[in-house]
């Protein structure tokens, strides 16, 4: 029996032993994993503060002419003088195209030898109606001859003016379609004469943005390839939002002394339309989307705290934050893929960027 005893004891102490090996072990393996996940971080952030921010739109559009129209004549016949010298100025009202009126010319010259003695004759028959010499209806015939012919100086002339084509405003021609002796139709293009000073931009700025579109506001433009920044005036607006395109046309006026600007040029232009004092500017690397919610991280007490935040205007370099964020904010720019709301973090400040 005593034996058995001494068996019983030394095994319930093995036992004990083992146990306390494993809560050992247990508590060892425990410790270390606390502590893993109360070690920080390093990352990279930044003090949110106040900037200018010139609020900008850049769009696509096309330089117009002025003025432009092509030139044809009012009536058909055979070209007698063609005064147009491709890529010239020319002044307002020059005549530039003269369409064969000899038979308009002889028949005016007729009308005015027939219109001074029909006046003759109506201040003659007019002394005899005064003395009673004649009647009332002999003087009103002569009367109306001579208006009659003077009506029909007047549409010889008129007829004269359409065998012209003058030129409607300065500006400079383009290329001409006839040449001297050719028979043309009220439909023949005989050349183009353009305006180009000043020059008209023509774009369309997205509907959320025609809100704050009103004349006289400045528009920034390059032209084709050109690097050259040019100075325009937003001076109309179309009078409806297009359906199909969801856009608002725009019409400005620019200034092109000394013509290097070419109508139908290509242009990015951009509308400038408010300076703001006291914008928030971050860069784009720290904002960490969530489906169609925006996030950024901002280092508080320690740790990394999640902000929901709404964005404004972005550029190549910074995006405006309209809320979520305040001056003076310690911005989180860095391992955002590894930290979580909460995680404790230590941070290395640098100079905004």
């Amino acid at each position: 029996m005593k034996g058995k005893i001494i068996f019983t004891y030394q095994f319930m102490l093995v036992a004990l032993t083992m146990a306390s090996t494993a809560c050992s072990k247990s508590g060892n393996d425990t410790k270390p994993t606390e502590g893993r996940g109360r070690q920080s971080i390093v990352v990279d952030g930044i003090v949110v503060g106040y900037s200018e921010y010139e609020r900008t739109l850049t769009v696509p559009g096309t330089i117009l002419p002025n003025e432009w129209v092509e030139l044809r004549s009012e009536m058909a016949g055979k070209i007698v003088e063609l005064n147009i010298t491709e890529g010239t100025r020319v002044r307002k009202g020059q005549l530039l195209a003269r369409i064969n009126d000899a038979d308009i010319r002889a028949l005016l010259q007729r009308r005015v030898i027939e219109e001074k003695l029909a006046a003759d004759d109506e201040q003659r028959k007019k002394r005899m109606l005064e003395i009673n010499a004649i009647s009332v209806q002999e003087y009103e015939t002569s009367l109306n001859k001579l208006e009659a012919i003077r009506a029909d100086i007047a549409q010889s002339k008129a007829m004269l003016e359409k065998a012209e084509v003058r030129a409607p405003f300065e500006g400079r021609i383009g290329l001409r379609y006839v040449s001297p002796g050719a028979f043309v139709s009220v439909n023949t293009t005989i050349a183009t004469l353009v305006q180009d000073n000043p020059l008209k931009l023509e774009f369309a700025v997205p509907e959320r943005y025609a809100g704050l579109v009103t004349n006289n506001m400045l528009v920034k433009f390059t032209a084709g390839d050109g690097q050259t920044q040019y100075p325009a005036k937003v001076y109309a607006t179309d009078a409806q939002i297009d359906p199909e395109t969801r856009s608002l046309k725009v019409r400005a006026i620019a200034e092109n002394q000394n013509k290097a600007l070419i109508p139908g040029s290509y242009v990015k232009a951009t509308l400038v339309f408010e300076k703001s004092p006291r914008s928030i500017l971050i860069p784009p690397r720290a904002i960490v989307p969530d489906m169609d919610i925006q996030n950024v991280f901002v280092y508080s007490q320690g740790k990394a705290k999640r902000v929901q935040v709404r964005l404004g205007e972005r550029t190549g370099t910074t995006v405006e934050v309209i809320d979520g964020l305040n001056a003076g904010d310690s911005l989180i720019i860095s391992g955002l893929t590894s930290i979580r709301n909460g995680m404790p973090v230590s941070v290395n400040i640098k100079q905004n960027q």
